[in-house]
């Protein structure tokens, strides 16, 4: 893993310490503890998604000082607009509801199901860092407002997208509780 896509499998051992401990004094409760290290697993990847994103929000607003600094006014509503979504769908990821495994979970996931959810958290999360190296890769041109008006609409695209990766993992998720 490179330093970009930092592998998240460590964290989840770490933060999971208590459970393990436990784990050692009661051996029946491992079936808890996988259930366990797959809600540590979702959190971090919604905070490491959150974070990208907030990264992306830091590029526009630096985009956006480098345009008001130009005297180039012709895009700061459009790259408002960015911004905002960037950082209310960030939020809404960092701040989105856990769940909880509980001793007897009503549901069990297969390795197949956890698999699919997998596909759908990859696509996720390469769709978080294809809109930050979209937005570190950009130069402004004051001289070419059409080409930041062009690339601020793309990244709305993106986010567009990005929240859609996101329902379509919640909706599968919401389909194995149902069952």
């Amino acid at each position: 893993m490179s330093s970009d896509n930092p592998d998240i499998r460590q964290q989840v051992k770490e933060q999971s310490g208590s459970l393990k401990r436990l784990q050692t004094l009661i051996p029946g409760l491992r079936g808890y503890r996988k259930s366990e290290d797959v809600r540590i697993s979702d959190e971090l990847l919604r905070n490491q998604v959150a974070d990208r994103l907030l990264q992306a929000k830091g590029n526009l607003e630096q985009l956006r000082r480098q345009m008001a600094a130009a005297g180039d006014y012709t895009n700061l509503t459009l790259v408002g607009s960015a911004i905002s979504q960037v950082q209310q769908f960030a939020g809404e990821l960092r701040h989105s509801e856990q769940g909880y495994s509980g001793l007897a979970p009503s549901i069990s996931i297969t390795e197949e199901t956890l698999n699919r959810l997998y596909d759908y958290d990859y696509a996720f999360v390469q769709s978080a860092y294809d809109l930050l190296n979209s937005t570190s890769s950009f130069n402004y041109d004051p001289t070419a407002p059409n080409a930041v008006a062009s690339f601020l609409n793309g990244v709305i695209k993106q986010v567009q997208g990005l929240k859609q990766k996101w329902e379509l993992r919640i909706e599968a998720v919401e389909g194995i509780l149902q069952k």
